[in-house]
């Protein structure tokens, strides 16, 4: 068996940059942070001679995980002659986040896909191909933008320029007294926004501005700070995204909207501070992205 796991990503403040023709030149600029809590991958040979993705433990169409289906897809005409007839396989996703709320599952379940087929079938393309070959998997069904380049980095991370791993430029935020959680509302689907002009517009407009502010003060504090500005001017925040922000943040607690979806992380350094919510889960910062299983 094939299986791997791969961290979530959340950001809190992006900008667009999708002018490019070759989709690794695609992306984002932003930051945010990679959590303990991903997604794992496998593949096995089917009982029959088609092929079957499940999204934990659910057979899904293959409209529903156009993603999956791509990266499939290419390996298969890849292997040529690697491919069993005879039987086809079924591709495992076991995600341990929310779908469709800006946690980076279809990020994590492209690379642990590509990092699988690679495997499975003995491809031997190099690590970097199938990192850029995830990134415009992302990139071409409008799954995320720079979701890839961030989950490798590991940790805190600032995406100073848009691309697919070893083309676009990432640093990290080297603190790690900070404690994360996170509070999820709902979805946003990200594919309406990236997609959308006049929200690319908006988006880059005031994006530019709080990342410019970043640079000038790469920090966790003021991570949390241009992102909450982000999400406000941007107008990306829900009404219960903005309600928690106005309520929570304090000296002792930050509040970002996660991008995207309709939720949103806290940062502290007391986890006394959260006494009185509910339904909040505490992540775990994850430095160490990528695991093979067996």
């Amino acid at each position: 068996m094939s299986k791997f796991w791969v961290a979530s990503h959340i950001s809190g403040i992006f900008t667009i940059h999708d002018e490019a023709e070759d989709t690794i030149y695609k992306g984002s600029k932003g930051a945010g942070f990679s959590i303990n809590r991903g997604t794992t991958t496998w593949l096995e040979e089917s009982d029959d001679s088609e092929n079957h993705i499940f999204f934990n433990g659910k057979e899904v169409q293959k409209s529903v995980a156009k993603i999956s289906d791509y990266i499939m897809s290419y390996c298969q005409i890849a292997a040529d002659k690697k491919v069993d007839r005879t039987h086809g396989v079924s591709l495992f996703h076991e995600f341990e986040v929310p779908l469709a709320c800006g946690f980076g599952a279809s990020a994590s379940g492209a690379l642990g896909s590509c990092l699988a087929f690679n495997e499975f079938y003995d491809l031997q393309f190099t690590e970097n191909f199938l990192q850029c070959l995830a990134h415009s998997a992302e990139v071409n069904y409008s799954g995320g933008l720079g979701d890839i380049s961030g989950l490798l980095q590991g940790g805190w991370e600032f995406r100073l320029q848009p691309g697919a791993p070893g083309v676009g430029e990432v640093r990290s935020i080297l603190e790690n007294s900070y404690r994360v959680a996170t509070i999820t509302f709902g979805e946003i689907p990200t594919k309406s926004i990236i997609t959308s002009a006049s929200w690319k517009e908006q988006i880059n407009k005031v994006g530019e501005l709080f990342l410019a502010d970043l640079n000038n003060e790469p920090t966790i504090r003021n991570f949390a700070t241009v992102s909450k500005q982000f999400s406000i001017t941007s107008l990306l925040a829900t009404p219960q995204v903005n309600e928690i922000m106005h309520d929570l943040e304090s000296s002792e607690i930050l509040v970002g909207q996660i991008m995207l979806g309709n939720g949103v992380f806290l940062i502290y350094k007391n986890r006394s501070v959260l006494s009185s919510l509910d339904d909040y889960i505490e992540e775990e910062i994850c430095y160490n992205t990528v695991k093979k299983y067996g």
